[in-house]
């Protein structure tokens, strides 16, 4: 069994570039093969993220909203948290901290307005 979140966009080529750019994302599926992609899933390390048009109906019958706030945070495991948050540019919402917990993180924002929470676990 496996889950992998798919993010809603308006766009899909900025939210792709974006994640293969910050995270090191490779397409592994998309949809059509042809023309311009509706769908497209992204490797991202031992997981996956999934990108949609979310402009018109769904199979359940609504139009998937992209992002306006943050009802879900995604949560990305890196080797280096400062790569990460340079290469993110302008989308970094927090500098990298360190937690209590053992953990350094951060949140950057995708251009499709979803929240990352990027973390790099301590030695």
């Amino acid at each position: 069994m496996s889950v992998f979140p798919i993010v809603n966009c308006r766009e899909l080529a900025p939210v792709r570039a974006f994640y293969e750019r910050v995270f090191g994302g490779e397409l592994d599926y998309r949809f059509p093969d042809e023309g311009e992609p509706v769908y497209l899933t992204l490797r991202i390390g031992t997981g996956q993220v999934a990108l949609g048009l979310g402009n018109g109906p769904a199979l359940y019958g609504e139009v998937p909203l992209p992002a306006t706030g943050h009802a879900v945070d995604l949560c990305l495991y890196v080797p280096d948290l400062d790569a990460a948050v340079a290469a993110a540019g302008d989308a970094v919402v927090t500098a990298p901290a360190d937690m209590p917990w053992g953990e350094r993180v951060a949140y950057l924002r995708d251009p499709a307005g979803t929240m990352l929470l990027v973390i790099q676990e301590q030695d």
